[in-house]
């Protein structure tokens, strides 16, 4: 599992923002935020709040990231997947290929919510620092 810091970088860098925006959103020294992101720093839920609004996300958005899509895939590990005639199954084989197809969708989707995410909270900040 990955730790906070981590999983706010992550975040952070699927949205576009640089740790110098965020540590800005944040009123906070760009030294200060770098130390949440490594982990030298112990962040408090009332932070972490604070990061996930500025990141347009949820808490639990944060502390999940990075776990979800791969919980819902090991999840269908060894299952078969009906090819939907009714009378064939893929095999195990083709099911994992259908997996990652699956996987590269979801990501490109989440990386496209994202994105509009970003613009919209890049469009509030300008308009608020203005």
């Amino acid at each position: 599992m990955k730790d906070i810091g981590e999983k706010i970088r992550g975040i952070r860098t699927l949205k576009g923002f640089s740790q110098e925006n965020l540590a800005d959103m944040l009123g906070l020294s760009l030294p200060a935020y770098a130390d949440i992101e490594r982990g030298k720093k112990d962040v408090t839920i009332k932070r972490l709040e604070q990061i996930a609004d500025k990141l347009g996300v949820t808490l639990n958005d944060i502390l999940a990231f990075g776990d979800r899509v791969s919980f819902f895939f090991d999840q269908c590990q060894n299952s078969n997947v009906s090819t939907g005639n009714g009378s064939n199954n893929v095999n195990y084989y083709d099911a994992k290929e259908l997996q990652h197809k699956i996987e590269k969708l979801v990501l490109e989707n989440e990386k496209l919510k994202i994105e509009k995410e970003k613009a919209e909270l890049e469009a509030k900040y300008w308009k608020e620092k203005n």
